[in-house]
């Protein structure tokens, strides 16, 4: 008997051990809320943190994951490209959004990021260009999971900003929505609805935007709130049309006619974001949003912060009142979130399309390095330059931004090679003061690049839609020395942006390991166990996915 026993704990001994059980997988949250905060720093977070309420980016802090390293990883860093990079898991060089607008050599003009002639608006006043995410060439995470769950995930979007709505909402979305600045209405196309919904026509018959438009913007708090923000009154900021100096108190009736197109100071004040979180509201009780066991997607864009850090800075007491006042914003729907879905059955990201400049005018008063460019000198020092080296001719057809466009069809019949008129491009916007990277079509055509400024061009270069040479300032270094902030570079203060996590599978924490802005898009599909969209080129976020089992801080 003995040897049997011997020989039994022998065979056991040897068995190999079994696997340890597979980890619970997470529920699938009912609805993921993707928030993009327009021209949103991550230093906002920190420096107006101790006067945010506990609802609002204090509950995400304490509550979510912070991504405390997310980057842009291309050029520029504007609004288009980001809300389409953050939705496709990819950059420019694949969805092909590579600016705002761009040139269009065949048309001979500007192109709109969301312009589509082959749909109408629906809902607005007059006969403008149609809007469609019909431009970007890569499905976006609402795209995959309308077609992994047969089309019965809900997909929105809802923006003040027309690039800000169709591009997240992608091509397959059930709606996407914008203010009309015309009406004071949201308004689609027929690239989504045939008509407004009954819940959007009901929110616009309450004329929230005429309200909006009457109120006075005044300070939320006392002179303590503001400390870490510069005085009312400056000289680094854009005031109003109507009033004299960029200083509170701001009656928007008095800033805006009471007929006509007067809905831009509400979009340009921070009751621009009141109205976007009233609509979004509207969204959620007007339709089934998160009501089923399949997931529903809903992607939101405060575009107010831009407008305003346009036009006052991010040192002012302006910018730091908008987002304690959008604070409040965020603490009011994530409040409509657990009454409507339900604690628990809702997942959060909150990023932002770009990050802002200082003011140049304040870095050069205190001998930061900063500089104003004139775009229009190299323009004409350009042309003459061509003239110079090929003979006097159109050589030069247009200046877009940073990019510079040659006459193609003229080098074709004078037969000079395109890389070669280039290259002399490239050589003589080098040598200009203020620039730190210039490179050809050819160049990013034909090399790999891996260093800074070079591998984020590479990474926003689509050829069709992309200019014969593009250049890059100096940090710090714009179109010129005035009030007002800007953004656009690959510097690190356009593209460091926040990135937090919230609700359902989420675990408390914090990381500071670098990620980037494609990285959201591919992490939340894991979330929702989607498919990633057809150019993704970003990784999922482990520590987000697996906090337990990845090196992060813990908040106390």
């Amino acid at each position: 008997m003995t040897r049997y026993l011997l020989l039994a704990a022998g065979l056991l001994l040897s068995a190999p051990a079994l696997p340890a059980p597979r980890p619970a997988q997470p529920p699938v949250p009912k609805l993921l809320v993707g928030i993009m905060v327009d021209q949103m720093r991550p230093d906002y977070l920190t420096r107006f943190r101790d006067q945010f309420g506990p609802d609002g980016f204090n509950r995400l802090l304490r509550e979510g994951f912070e991504c405390r390293n997310t980057q842009y990883n291309y050029i520029p860093t504007v609004t288009g490209p980001g809300h389409s990079s953050v939705y496709t898991g990819t950059t420019p060089r694949y969805h092909g959004i590579v600016g705002n607008s761009w040139y269009d050599r065949r048309l001979r003009r500007d192109v709109y990021c969301t312009d589509d002639s082959t749909v109408q608006l629906v809902g607005g006043q007059g006969k403008g260009m149609g809007v469609s995410a019909r431009n970007q060439l890569s499905t976006t995470l609402g795209d995959e999971l309308k077609m992994v769950t047969g089309g019965r995930a809900r997909v929105l979007a809802l923006s003040l900003k027309d690039r800000a709505s169709a591009l997240p909402a992608g091509h397959m979305a059930d709606g996407a929505y914008w203010l009309d600045v015309a009406s004071g209405n949201f308004i689609s196309s027929t690239y989504y609805v045939p008509a407004l919904p009954a819940w959007v026509q009901a929110f616009n018959a309450q004329k929230r935007a005429d309200y909006y438009r009457q109120q006075t913007w005044g300070p939320l708090r006392g002179p303590e709130a503001y400390r870490n923000s510069l005085p009312d009154s400056n000289r680094y900021e854009r005031p109003f049309k109507g009033k004299a100096a960029a200083t509170f108190p701001y009656d928007l009736a008095k800033l805006a006619p009471l007929s006509g197109p007067g809905y831009e100071t509400v979009y340009a004040s921070t009751y621009g974001d009141n109205l976007l979180t009233d609509f979004a509201l509207a969204a959620l009780q007007g339709t089934d949003l998160g009501r089923d066991d399949v997931p529903d997607l809903l992607a939101l864009s405060y575009s107010s912060p831009d407008a305003v850090g346009h036009a006052f800075g991010p040192q002012s007491k302006e910018e730091n009142d908008l987002y304690l006042r959008l604070d409040l914003e965020i603490a009011r729907l994530l409040q409509a979130l657990d009454k409507t879905v339900g604690k628990g059955n809702y997942t959060v990201f909150l990023t932002a399309d770009h990050g802002a400049s200082e003011v140049t005018s304040y870095l050069a008063d205190r001998h930061a390095p900063t500089g104003a460019f004139s775009t229009e000198a190299l323009a004409k020092g350009a042309a003459a330059y061509l003239n110079e080296q090929l003979g006097p001719d159109q050589w030069l057809e247009t200046l877009r931004g940073n990019m510079l466009y040659l006459n193609r069809p003229l080098l074709a019949r004078r037969k000079v090679e395109l890389a070669r008129a280039q290259q002399l491009v490239a050589d003589f916007v080098r040598d200009l003061p203020g620039v730190a990277q210039v490179n050809t079509t050819t160049q990013l055509l034909n090399a790999s690049y891996t260093t800074y400024l070079e591998a984020k061009l590479q990474a926003g270069f689509y050829y069709p839609r992309f200019g014969d040479v593009r250049f890059e300032l100096l940090p710090g270094w714009t179109g010129d020395i005035g009030p007002g902030a800007s953004h656009g570079t690959g510097y690190a203060y356009d593209s460091h942006v926040p990135l937090l996590w919230f609700g359902a599978g989420i675990a408390p924490g914090v990381s500071f390991a670098p990620h980037t802005i494609t990285d959201i898009a591919p992490t939340a599909a894991m979330i929702l166990n989607s498919k990633l969209p057809s150019a993704c080129t970003g990784q999922p976020i482990v520590e987000v996915l697996s906090p337990a089992g990845a090196p992060s801080g813990r908040r106390k």
